[in-house]
């Protein structure tokens, strides 16, 4: 069933928001969009989209300033979509953990009926092995999982009539790739793990069916990940060769052997499952392979 929807908030409009907004504006909805750089207020206005400058601090306690015409605008949405990934860089949990709730109450104020989709990652699984979905329990071990979890936990106890979490595994395209790191490295440990990844084009088509399907996942969280699972190194050699570069180097570790049956040279590390989210959005993967995304 499609909700009606006129006006969304994307808190975040970056390399994921953009053709986001861009897909939600062909839709007819009016998208409002956030960004940290002046220099991009241009650009998303061509876009359709009406800009307005935020940013929260991932290091330190400053409150997140809201300018009257953001609340305004805040007040206005049926939606806001929240894609604020925390960086990896001068990261401090607690900091960010505490400016994204400022985020979550200050929108609720301001429009008390608002849906709130929070962008999430798997890696609020941690270290954990075997299958995960959509309700295995966490197990955090980074700093960006731990401000995850605690947000997540945060949005299913006092707002879970209102909002709706998505994680997204590893998040690539043809261009933005992860060979293009990893070919710089000398050696690369964790062959035999599995990947767990999303297509740009599959992650925007599916926040797009949930904006468009509230009723059916409100309270829910859901997983945004390439059904297919090869193993890093399989996938990664494959994917140097077809971007032509240096065949990369691969080592055996101890902590690797823990997690790999030897005698059988099987995949190892976690497989991130997301049939449950396709069922509830009757969603199909235009990239269910990695091997489709290079």
């Amino acid at each position: 069933m499609i909700n009606h929807v006129a006006r969304v908030m994307l808190c975040g409009c970056g390399w994921l928001g953009q053709p986001l907004a861009s897909r939600l504006i062909s839709q007819g909805i009016k998208v409002y969009g956030t960004t940290t750089r002046t220099c991009q207020l241009s650009f998303l206005n061509e876009l359709g989209i009406t800009p307005h400058l935020f940013s929260i601090s991932k290091n330190s306690e400053d409150s997140p300033e809201f300018n009257p015409s953001l609340l305004a605008d805040l007040a206005k949405c049926d939606v806001l979509v929240i894609n604020i990934p925390p960086g990896r860089r001068d990261l401090d949990a607690n900091s960010f953990t505490q400016n994204m709730l400022r985020l979550f109450k200050t929108a609720m104020t301001q429009q008390p009926d608002v849906r709130i989709i929070f962008v999430s990652t798997t890696s609020v699984f941690g270290d954990v092995t075997g299958q995960v979905d959509e309700d295995t329990p966490t197990a955090p071990v980074t700093a960006s999982g731990i401000a995850h979890q605690t947000l997540e936990h945060w949005l299913l106890k006092h707002a879970s009539k209102q909002s709706t979490i998505v994680r997204l595994a590893g998040l690539i395209n043809q261009t933005r790739h992860p060979v293009t790191s990893l070919v710089k490295r000398s050696v690369i440990e964790q062959g035999h793990q599995v990947v767990n990844l999303v297509h740009q084009i599959d992650a925007v088509n599916g926040l797009l069916q949930v904006v468009l399907k509230w009723n059916e996942v409100v309270g829910h969280i859901l997983h945004l990940c390439a059904p297919e699972h090869p193993t890093r190194e399989d996938y990664y050699q494959a994917a140097a060769q077809s971007k032509q570069l240096p065949k990369l180097k691969f080592i055996s570790n101890d902590s690797e052997s823990i997690h790999t049956d030897v005698s059988t040279n099987e995949p190892s590390g976690k497989i991130v499952i997301s049939q449950k989210t396709q069922q509830m959005l009757g969603f199909e993967y235009d990239f269910p392979s990695p091997y489709d995304m290079l």
